[in-house]
């Protein structure tokens, strides 16, 4: 056994009609590669993609550092199985839970690459986590033993007293350096063992845990490497700051460059000197992005002056970003902007644009991805399918889709119906298959019995040259009556009042979705995906008057 230095602490389905699509628009998809279809065949598992892709790139680096360090594709294959190993001379392997609490770093990448590859279940934590929030995953997730970054160890140890019968290990070589780098030859059940199991940004309440297997991370791997492969090439190189405890980040961009041979420029936390030097200095050509990194990027005098020459292409994930926003980049830098949709529970993907897509891909999510069906149904009912062009929420079925999430008998009887994932949020299929996303139902405002979606006045009030970022919010009167309020922040060196913005989304939409009130902040609370925690600005709300 290895000896690690550790903490320890005690103690009817409904009506499958759908829009018919034309011909060319049935799928957007054709076939892989053949060396990509050697490196994640159908039945693969992450662990056998990570050991191909050492086969097939060796030497080549796959991850390089803010500081020139380079783990080559044969290093991070060792790495992981050595990880692996160690876990299992210490008796943890299937059926364990296995967290990680650290930034994106090599060592990240080897504990979560190895947690998989011995069959445990990896657990990763947001590294922006408090106690109560370290505390709540790692009593819900049962995991028995947290491997943290040394400067994060701390906030780890405080919460000894609430936890129970879990280790609390340093997350550095010694824990694996010695164990031998054979293959474990860990069986796994690809359809039913839960290897992954991410927690969602918790935008209302306690994050929940997302169960993923095998097969559900290996489809949307596939699905990405089907739709997408036309803009992958082994000699790619991405600049990656989203963290990789999400999904965005660990298995829509890591695990698929891994697949693709394309080098990673890693960073802990993203810098935008650092970013945009990176570009020019590396020539980078892919660039995945959330909404508040572009709408930084905008407000920067000196953008229309980087060198992007080398760039194919840039995509926005993990929230919705307003397309006036998408255009102005487009103008400004003459890079390819890729739009997709995806969540946690979807293992990270479910539509995208095709790369020769003939549309303006900023105006819509794009067309399901291969495997997978999309429908739309009665936001209030659920039971009723709704044709191409209606309103409703969203639900996705294919094997990417979760198996549920953890310890949430509740919500799983709310989001599992019928062979169908109903995913919370608002939109629609055009008569070419597209999908809108328009708002998440339980962000809609009721103003006067009408429906508001806070989207779609971001979305106009971005149109504003003034303003930088802005969230809308319902918010009630000493009467209980609903109505928008917008926070907005603006560029640099800008200035706006109130009553114009009132004003121009008074002239671009209905009388009922008009903006009550306008709040200037320094910034929009954001997760680190760039979703708006519109919890946070409800916190700050008190009952007023109008």
């Amino acid at each position: 056994m290895h000896g690690w230095t550790a903490f320890s602490v005690g103690g009817s389905s409904p009506s499958d009609a759908g829009p018919e699509l034309g011909p060319a628009l049935r799928t957007h998809t054709e076939p892989a590669p053949p060396a990509l279809e050697r490196i994640a065949p159908e039945d693969a598992t992450v662990p056998s993609v990570v050991g191909s892709a050492a086969e097939a790139y060796g030497t080549k680096p796959f991850i390089v550092d803010g500081s020139g360090r380079t783990l080559t594709f044969a290093e991070n294959c060792r790495r992981a199985r050595q990880f692996a190993n160690a876990l299992l001379d210490n008796g943890i392997g299937r059926g364990s839970v296995v967290g990680v609490f650290s930034p994106n770093s090599f060592d990240f990448v080897t504990a979560a690459y190895g947690t998989l590859a011995s069959g445990a279940v990896f657990t990763p934590f947001n590294s922006s986590y408090k106690e109560r929030e370290l505390v709540h995953q790692i009593l819900n997730s049962g995991a028995s033993v947290v491997f943290a970054e040394r400067s994060l160890m701390p906030r780890l140890l405080a919460c000894r007293g609430r936890i129970q019968n879990c280790r609390l290990i340093e997350l550095q070589p010694g824990v694996w350096e010695s164990a031998p780098d054979s293959d474990p030859g860990v069986d796994f059940d690809r359809e039913r063992d839960i290897v992954f199991l991410p927690y969602s940004s918790g935008t209302t309440g306690f994050s929940k845990g997302i169960e993923l297997t095998q097969a559900n991370l290996l489809a949307a791997i596939r699905q990405l490497l089907f739709s997408r492969h036309s803009l992958l090439e082994s000699e790619g190189r991405c600049y990656v700051f989203l963290p990789l405890y999400h999904i965005y980040g660990f298995n829509v961009v890591m695990n698929l460059l891994l697949a693709a041979g394309s080098t990673i420029h890693l960073r802990a936390r993203f810098d935008m000197d650092d970013c945009l030097d990176t570009i020019e200095r590396e020539r980078i050509t892919s660039l995945p992005l959330v909404p508040p990194v572009l709408l930084g990027m905008l407000s920067r005098e000196d953008l229309p002056k980087r060198d992007f020459s080398s760039m194919q292409w840039v995509s926005i994930g993990a929230a919705p970003v307003p397309v006036p926003a998408v255009h102005r980049f487009v103008d400004i830098t003459g890079v390819t902007v890729r739009q997709g949709y995806g969540m946690t529970e979807t293992s990270g993907i479910a539509t995208t644009n095709p790369a020769d897509a003939p549309w303006d891909v900023a105006e819509t999510a794009g067309l399901p991805v291969r495997g997978l069906d999309v429908a739309v149904f009665d936001p209030d009912s659920g039971d009723r399918r709704l044709p191409a062009g209606g309103t409703g929420e969203l639900a996705l079925r294919g094997p990417n889709i979760m198996l549920g999430y953890h310890n949430a008998p509740e919500e799983n009887a709310r989001a599992l119906r019928n062979g169908w994932f109903y995913t919370g949020d608002i939109g629609h299929i055009d008569s070419l298959g597209r999908v809108h996303i328009v708002d998440r139902k339980r962000e809609m405002i009721k103003y006067r019995g009408f429906q508001v979606l806070p989207a779609e006045l971001e979305s106009v009030i971005l149109e504003l040259p003034e303003v930088q970022d802005v969230a809308v919010i319902g918010v009630r009167d000493t009467h209980g009556a609903e109505s928008p309020k917008a926070y907005v922040t603006l560029h640099p060196n800008r200035a706006l009042e109130a009553k114009a913005v009132q004003e121009y989304v008074r002239s671009q939409v209905a009388g009922y979705k008009q903006v009550r009130e306008v709040e200037f902040v320094d910034s929009i609370p954001r997760s680190p995906a760039g979703k708006i925690l519109r919890r946070i600005l409800h916190a700050g709300e008190r009952p007023s008057r109008y």
